[in-house]
């Protein structure tokens, strides 16, 4: 039996960790090796409630809030246009988004933009931003593995 793969479209979900940079690196070498798009994407996670912001939003301060967000979002947009920068260097087209969670799980939201946007591949690094370290897969990545329709390569 024979099977053609075609990789037309990759996405990488960036966290600012440095296993999603790696990851970002190896999808752009390839995204040129088999001519696909890169896609770069950033969710911007809600506001805790426990937390010092989370605090003032319950009171009525939504300038935090909003200030809070405005702050992480220009801190992704540098990442992703780092990423896409490198890309277009090599001759990669390359793309970018970033996304708001709104209160829905992140993880469902990246399984979700895949799939709405024709991604042939996810390619994330083996653990995020979390302070806890290992020699495994972390759990959000194992989630994507657990919850993708489609292939999930993992970088270390």
């Amino acid at each position: 039996m024979e099977m053609t793969v075609s990789i037309k479209k990759i996405l990488v979900p960036i966290d600012g960790s440095e296993t999603s940079f790696k990851a970002a690196n190896y999808a752009v070498n390839l995204a040129k090796m088999v001519a696909a798009e890169l896609v770069t994407i950033n969710i911007i996670e809600d506001v805790k409630q426990g937390g010092a912001i989370g605090l003032q939003a319950k009171y009525g301060n939504m300038r935090i809030v909003e200030a809070f967000k405005r702050s992480r979002k220009k801190t992704a947009e540098e990442w992703l246009m780092k990423i896409e920068n490198a890309a277009e260097k090599l001759g990669v087209k390359a793309k970018s988004a970033i996304l708001d969670s709104e209160g829905k799980n992140e993880k469902k939201l990246i399984i979700e933009y895949a799939r709405k946007n024709g991604v042939d591949l996810i390619v994330i690094g083996s653990k995020g931003s979390s302070r806890f370290k290992g020699p495994w897969v972390g759990g959000f990545a194992s989630s994507i593995i657990h919850q993708a329709t489609i292939p999930v390569l993992i970088v270390p």
